[in-house]
């Protein structure tokens, strides 16, 4: 049976007394609908559970673009922690375990108008979904979603640093950029610099004193050993600082050099700041040849 999620019954846009009427013509942006092709005798997904499920996709054309099926592969992933596209966050909502459900999900509900990979923009995908099993999860902490992309980071500058070789440390690009070396200083100095601020809010004085130090500190030749200890101890010391914080502790607010903000805006500018010199490490590596350690050479 075809129906619109959390909508079975048509829309009327009838509304009691106390709300003000209007004339003006209702807009509908986006409908999700879906078709159970068999239903499921198990266990009913409930949100935030771990769902493992089987999937093929298509376009509104036929065209098939992916296929856990066919790989064999099943996927998982906790709902509501926006590991998948929102049509998927939504369209397993009322299944149980072993059932099938055929998924219409517009594009506002995908990968909307800018499309990604094989999937072109504005496009409708149509998915068969089979919920093989569901678990529960241990609830994340606040600080979780800020966690992650520093997690990825930190092990994507330590691996590339360790596949740098000694005598490439020394590479800048031009005079008066930074070398490979300082840059992965800079990345550790700042890094502790930055949660130093959203700790311990030190005074203005003491904080232009300390990013001084910073500047001068970057320029001091470092081995790669002694830049790799410094790196891993920075990042150890700063996530466990991070880890804990809960909602309060991330919405107090904070100064952040001219800017007011909170201990979350630092956190995610903790983020950006690795997340942009990761970038700059990755291209000075590409320059010298050395081909960033999570990457697959490309087929000549």
């Amino acid at each position: 049976m075809l129906a619109a999620f959390l909508l079975f019954q048509a829309f009327t846009p009838d509304l009691p007394s106390s709300i003000p009427s209007t004339q003006n013509p209702i807009v509908e942006l986006a409908t999700f609908r879906y078709i159970d092709l068999t239903e499921g005798s198990g266990a009913l997904a409930k949100p935030g559970q771990k769902y493992t499920v089987h999937y093929t996709g298509w376009l509104r054309d036929g065209t098939k673009f992916d296929s856990s099926v066919d790989r064999k592969d099943p996927l998982d992933f906790v709902q509501g922690r926006r590991q998948v596209i929102a049509g998927w966050e939504m369209g397993f909502q009322g299944m149980k375990t072993g059932g099938k459900r055929r998924l219409f999900i517009p594009h506002q509900l995908a990968y909307g108008e800018k499309g990604s990979g094989p999937i072109p923009p504005n496009s409708e995908l149509i998915f068969d979904v089979e919920l093989l099993s569901v678990a529960d999860v241990k609830e994340l902490p606040p600080s979780a979603e800020l966690l992650g992309p520093f997690d990825e980071y930190r092990d994507k500058i330590l691996a590339l640093a360790k596949a740098l070789p000694e005598d490439k440390l020394g590479y800048r690009p031009a005079p008066g950029v930074r070398s490979t070396g300082e840059v992965l200083t800079h990345i550790a100095l700042g890094l502790a610099l930055m949660s130093d601020i959203a700790f311990t809010q030190p005074a203005k004085d003491v904080l232009d004193k300390r990013v001084a130090a910073m500047l001068s500190q970057e320029i001091e030749a470092r081995s790669k050993e002694q830049l790799l200890a410094l790196l891993q101890t920075t990042f150890t010391d700063v996530r466990k600082a991070i880890e804990p914080l809960r909602a309060g502790a991330l919405a107090r607010e904070a100064q952040f050099f001219n800017e007011q903000t909170t201990r979350r805006g630092i956190m995610i500018y903790i983020d950006t700041h690795l997340a942009e010199h990761l970038g700059q490490l990755i291209a000075y590596a590409r320059v010298n040849g050395i081909v960033p350690p999570w990457s697959n050479p490309v087929s000549k």
